[in-house]
């Protein structure tokens, strides 16, 4: 039961987090500069964080060693949000996603290199069909021209991302910590990294100043943020890090049907590929994981 509430958390993370590109790019698009922006969503969802914690009881007291693990987390999480974002300046969401999504081949790597965890072929199967959904839901062999910018910046992501999820699931001191209180500190810190970015920069925030740029502000801090990292740290200590990272195909699948529901996108033949490939890689998740009849007996 545990792992299967961590297989539904791993989904709605990826699927929340593929929400970020429906309200960061017009937000973009209306004059607010990056830096701000990243610092707008971390520093909102980590205030409501804070509500929620408060309200659950949850103490926010750390030790040193906490402090400090969750703080270089942050930096690769907060980099992560930063590069994914400015590379929608270069090249199309949809490719960025694609790119971006090489990142479970990542952590299987890491997993299997520096912690010998075992991985089966359904799920080396499930990591290869997850990758050609997104292919085909970002275009298929379109021919479009990829910006080196915009390539060179998600792929950063490829790296930072990884090594996000691999250190929630395996440092130690982060791993006996409360979920809600991993989710604040990593919001926290992040909100903190970019604030001391921009005045390092000597730049200045871009105010939120219509009540539009605040709407997409809060529904970025809370739909792809607060959810999706909340849901994401919870779906690391119940499901492990490789299989959260290959669920993460629900992301580009919520981005294609945002584009279809709320930009009038068309539904094509790549579309229906692409899905029926990404259903199939998470149909081959929740199977490799169910529990065999000894195991739900001896759990009981």
């Amino acid at each position: 039961m545990k792992k299967f509430k961590g297989l539904l958390l791993a989904m709605l993370a990826s699927a929340t987090f593929g929400f970020i590109p429906l309200f960061s790019i017009p937000l973009l698009g209306s004059g607010i500069e990056l830096d701000s922006l990243c610092f707008y969503r971390f520093a909102l969802a980590s205030f409501f964080m804070w509500i929620i914690c408060k309200i659950k009881g949850v103490s926010l007291r750390c030790t040193g060693k906490e402090i400090l693990a969750m703080g270089l987390l942050s930096i690769f999480y907060a980099a992560t949000s930063f590069f994914l974002t400015a590379s929608y300046k270069y090249i199309s969401s949809g490719t960025a996603t694609t790119i971006h999504f090489f990142y479970p081949v990542v952590v299987a790597l890491a997993m299997i290199l520096l912690f010998k965890e075992k991985v089966s072929l359904w799920k080396i199967i499930a990591i290869m069909a997850g990758i050609a959904g997104v292919f085909f839901l970002s275009g298929g062999v379109s021919g479009e021209k990829i910006s080196l910018t915009g390539f060179l910046l998600v792929m950063v992501t490829v790296i930072t991302y990884p090594t996000y999820i691999v250190g929630v699931n395996r440092t130690p001191v982060v791993m006996k910590m409360n979920g809600m209180k991993q989710t604040f500190l990593v919001l926290f810190f992040s909100a903190v990294i970019f604030f001391v970015n921009v005045l390092v920069k000597g730049a200045h925030f871009t105010p939120l100043a219509t009540g539009q740029q605040w709407a997409y502000a809060l529904a970025l801090a809370i739909i792809p943020t607060l959810v999706s990292d909340f849901a994401l740290i919870y779906a690391i200590q119940m499901a492990g890090s490789t299989i959260t990272a290959i669920l993460g195909c629900m992301e580009p699948l919520v981005a294609v049907l945002n584009g279809v529901v709320f930009f009038g996108e068309r539904f094509t033949l790549n579309s229906l590929t692409g899905m029926l490939l990404v259903f199939a890689a998470v149909f081959i998740i929740i199977l490799c994981s169910r529990p065999r009849k000894n195991e739900e007996v001896s759990s009981v």
